[in-house]
């Protein structure tokens, strides 16, 4: 880049810097006039190919920012964090994702939620788990269901229970108990049946943010000691030592 060069009070021993410009050798990342509302800030990758680029459109009815990281994007926090969306979010991972809340979670879905995985998803709850469904609720296996409890189980209904394997079945309502079945066995041998147990595993925790280098703060220059500098023949900017290498 080619920088724009001022003078403290027209004085051409104390320049600074004010500004910077493209050139014909560093051209701007968007062409233009076609991108003349966007502001954009983008660094090129250090011996490789790639950028960093940080972007600003300013079009009315396409305003927007825009983050764009070659590699990996970091981010701490040291309080709170809070964004309110007012219309949609998309949110694509195209690797695996790891989340983790130290404390509470609270999430209210005021419309529909649905949810579709398609290979194992485990459930583990060191406390209660508590489901209360207003209407209907459907549970389908294609192989098995296995319910077990280690004091007891107990399944209760307003008006029917019913119990169904092949041909026969098991009915208890307000009229009775209704066995059905090409033959009914009482205390006449046989086993029971067994499910296959819990299997799952357990998530695996997020990785770690590697910390930030903690810079030291910036020295500012007021501007009273800008004119004493001036008053006393100072330069307030050391001179460059390359400047009269170049000469």
């Amino acid at each position: 880049h080619e920088v724009i060069v001022s003078f403290l009070n027209g004085d051409p021993d104390q320049p600074i810097i004010t500004g910077r410009t493209y050139h014909a050798t560093n051209t701007p990342p968007y062409t233009l006039p076609e991108h003349k509302t966007k502001t954009v800030l983008r660094t090129e990758t250090h011996q490789g190919e790639g950028f960093n680029e940080l972007s600003f459109e300013d079009q009315a009815g396409k305003e927007q920012i825009y983050l764009h990281a070659q590699k990996d994007f970091d981010g701490l926090i040291e309080n709170d964090h809070t964004a309110v969306i007012r219309h949609d979010q998309h949110l694509t991972v195209e690797n695996d994702q790891f989340t983790q809340i130290k404390r509470n979670q609270h999430l209210t879905v005021e419309g529909e939620s649905r949810e579709a995985v398609t290979g194992e998803q485990v459930l583990s709850i060191e406390g209660s788990l508590h489901v209360k469904v207003g209407k209907v609720w459907v549970n389908e296996a294609g192989t098995e269901i296995h319910v077990k409890a280690g004091q007891k189980v107990v399944i209760e209904a307003g008006s029917e229970i019913t119990v169904k394997a092949g041909g026969s079945f098991v009915k208890v309502d307000p009229a009775g108990v209704h066995l059905s079945g090409a033959l009914v066995n009482l205390n006449s041998g046989g086993s029971a049946g067994s499910g296959s147990g819990f299997g799952g595993a357990m998530p695996a925790l997020p990785g770690g943010l590697e910390p930030a280098v903690t810079l030291a703060p910036p020295q500012t220059i007021s501007y009273q000691a800008l004119l004493q500098a001036e008053q006393a023949n100072v330069p307030a900017v050391k001179v460059c030592p390359l400047a009269g290498a170049s000469s």
